[in-house]
């Protein structure tokens, strides 16, 4: 009896699930991401490193170089353990804010999706801050410089994730209002200038809010390791 009432359940929650809404387009990029990347990697394997680069690789090795340059100054000699995540971040952040582009709901304007991704970098930074210092070092560094501070670090900790999750949601979800009531007041007018609001607030603003989400990220994570780590050999 048991056994048929979970079956019952999982059948209405597909049969009502929102195949256009935040959840399904996160699973439908990360889907579209792994083909991609696994496409990406055939290609690769390709290339022969003796010979000149071909040109559709060159952004690629643009962006991971510059990733990598990036941790390697902030993060130091730990930055290997880093790279992925980090270039795994921006690159979906990236895929999820221009979800509009190819048509699909985009998932950054929810705030359940971003702060998803806020607590992920969250868990990140505190896991660094107990690797680097070891746990009493970590727990001791919540009374830096006084222990008067004790309260204020506590909460200037924890709301991180929420400066995060809000300061990503926030600029994703004006630039969708402002496209809205464009639509709204201009009408048919609109659609002349429709394509470039959507290149400034789809495109522009969209890599703006990755390198944002993603550099704060990164800055966060060094600051809780320690400076003879820091450094990169």
């Amino acid at each position: 009896m048991i056994q048929v009432n979970v079956l019952s359940s999982f059948s209405d929650y597909w049969k009502n699930f929102n195949w256009l809404g935040p959840i399904a387009s996160t699973i439908y990029i990360t889907l579209g991401l792994i083909l991609l990347l696994c496409i990406l990697y055939i290609f690769i394997r390709r290339v022969d490193p003796l010979k000149k680069t071909p040109l559709w690789l060159i952004p690629f090795l643009w962006f991971v170089d510059m990733m990598n340059d990036f941790m390697k100054a902030n993060i130091g000699k730990r930055w290997k353990s880093y790279s992925p995540w980090f270039i795994s971040l921006a690159i979906f952040i990236l895929f999820a804010n221009i979800s509009g582009v190819y048509l699909l709901t985009n998932p950054t304007q929810y705030v359940v999706v971003t702060f998803a991704l806020a607590m992920c970098s969250f868990f990140v930074i505190q896991l660094t801050g107990i690797v680097s210092n070891g746990f009493k070092g970590y727990l001791k560094g919540f009374l830096d410089p006084t222990p008067v501070m004790l309260p204020m670090n506590i909460v200037s900790e924890f709301t991180l994730p929420i400066s995060l999750c809000l300061r990503l949601f926030g600029n994703v979800v004006s630039g969708v209002c402002i496209s809205i009531l464009i639509k709204h007041v201009l009408g048919w007018w609109s659609v002349p200038i429709m394509p470039f609001i959507n290149l400034l607030f789809d495109i522009a603003f969209s890599v703006i809010q990755v390198a944002v989400f993603v550099i704060l990220s990164i800055i966060f994570t060094s600051m809780k390791i320690k400076d003879e780590e820091k450094i990169y050999n």
